[in-house]
C-alpha cells in the first residue's frame, strides 16, 4: 500500500539536506550566532533520510527477493551514482584536488583514486551517502532475518547507544554504517508497529510533547555542546521524526501540498544534483563579487528556495528529455 505520509516526509528530508549545504554558500564571520542556530536546526537532515529509508524496507519486506531487491537498488541508485559522479571525479583526480580526503590520497595512481572517490563519495559533499546506505542493500537479508524476530527491536536502546558515542565516519563508510544502524532500525520498527504507532504519535497532546522534546534537546546543544553532530543534535534528529511522523500522519492530505509532492517525486534526483548547482552558485558569486556573501537569515532563505527550485527544474527537464531512463542517470 502507498504510504502518502512517508512520501511527504521525503520531501521535507530532502529540504534539511539542501538547508544544510545551503549554509556553506555564505560568509558567517559577522553573523555567527545565526549560523549556529541554523546548524542546530538542520544539520543531520541524513536521519530523516536513513529512518524512511528503513520505514519502507520494513514495510515492503513481505515481498522481498534479494536478486531482484539489489538489482532495483543497482539500477536506481548505483547507477545514477556512478554517472552523476564522473564530472567532480574528472575534476578531483584531473585539476584541482580534494581538501577533504586523506593524507596520501593523491600519492596514489589516478585509476586508485577513482576507486576510493566511488567507494567513500568524498568527491562531492553529500554522496558520502551512497556507499553507506549500499551496505545496508547488501546486509538486507540479515535485516529480514532480525525483523522477523521483535527480539531485535529490544536492542534498539543500546544501537542508540552506540550511534552516540561512534561518530558519522567521515568518509569511511563502514563506521557510517554502525552509526546509522539505530536510525534504519527504528525506521523498521515503526513501520512494523504502524498500526499502533501511528495511532498513538497523531495524538494532539503527543505530538505537542514530542516537540517539547525537540525544543529540549536543541537547547542542551545550543548551551552545551562546541561542536555540531553532538549526541544532542543526533538524538534531536531522531525525536523530529517521530514528530514529523505523527503530524503527517495526523493531518495526512492537509499537511501535504502539490509542491511538497513534486519534491518527493524527485527527492533522489534533487539529492543527486544539488551539490552541482550550489558550486556553480559559488562559482558565479565569485565572478561577480570575487567573494562570497555575508549570511543573513533572508539571503539563507531565498537561497535554499532557490537551489530547490532549479534542483526541481533541472530533474524534471531530464525527466521530460529522457523519460523512463531518467531514472538511471539522476534517481528520479
Amino acid at each position: 500500500m502507498f504510504l502518502g505520509y512517508i512520501h511527504t516526509f521525503r520531501a521535507i528530508a530532502i529540504y534539511f539536506i539542501i538547508a544544510m549545504h545551503c549554509i556553506d554558500v555564505f560568509q558567517w564571520e559577522n553573523n555567527k550566532n545565526l549560523e549556529r542556530i541554523l546548524r542546530i536546526s538542520i544539520s543531520n537532515g541524513t536521519i530523516l533520510f536513513v529512518f524512511i529509508a528503513g520505514y519502507l524496507f520494513q514495510h515492503l519486506s513481505s515481498r522481498f527477493q534479494y536478486k531482484k531487491y539489489l538489482f532495483a537498488k543497482f539500477r536506481n541508485v548505483i547507477t545514477p551514482y556512478f554517472f552523476i559522479s564522473i564530472p567532480a571525479i574528472i575534476v578531483f583526480t584531473l585539476i584541482l584536488k580534494r581538501e577533504s580526503v586523506w593524507q596520501g590520497f593523491y600519492d596514489d595512481p589516478v585509476w586508485l583514486q577513482v576507486l576510493n572517490f566511488y567507494l567513500t563519495g568524498l568527491h562531492l559533499a553529500p554522496f558520502w551517502f551512497i556507499p553507506v546506505i549500499t551496505i545496508y542493500y547488501l546486509v538486507s537479508p540479515a535485516l529480514i532475518q532480525a525483523d522477523k524476530s521483535s527480539v531485535f527491536y529490544y536492542l534498539l536502546p543500546i544501537l542508540i547507544l552506540v550511534s552516540c558515542l561512534v561518530g558519522r565516519g567521515g568518509g569511511q563508510p563502514l563506521i557510517s554504517f554502525v552509526h546509522f544502524l539505530s536510525v534504519y532500525s527504528l525506521g523498521m520498527f515503526c513501520s512494523r508497529y504502524k498500526m499502533y504507532l501511528n495511532d498513538w504519535l497523531s495524538k494532539g497532546f503527543v505530538i505537542i510533547i514530542v516537540f517539547i522534546f525537540v525544543i529540549l534537546l536543541w537547547l542542551c546543544e545550543y548551551f552545551f555542546a562546541k561542536t555540531t553532530y553532538t549526541y544532542f543534535n543526533f538524538l534531536q534528529k531522531i525525536v523530529l521524526c517521530f514528530f514529523v511522523l505523527g503530524v503527517l500522519v495526523r493531518y495526512g492530505e492537509k499537511a501535504t501540498h502539490h509542491y511538497l509532492n513534486l519534491v518527493a517525486d524527485t527527492s533522489f534526483g534533487i539529492f543527486f544534483i544539488h551539490s552541482y548547482v550550489l558550486t556553480a552558485g559559488k562559482m558565479l558569486a565569485h565572478k561577480f563579487f570575487g567573494y562570497l556573501p555575508s549570511g543573513t537569515f533572508q539571503w539563507y532563505f531565498l537561497t535554499t528556495l532557490i537551489t530547490m527550485l532549479v534542483c526541481l527544474g533541472i530533474v524534471y527537464a531530464i525527466k521530460i528529455i529522457l523519460g523512463p531512463k531518467s531514472r538511471m542517470f539522476v534517481g528520479s
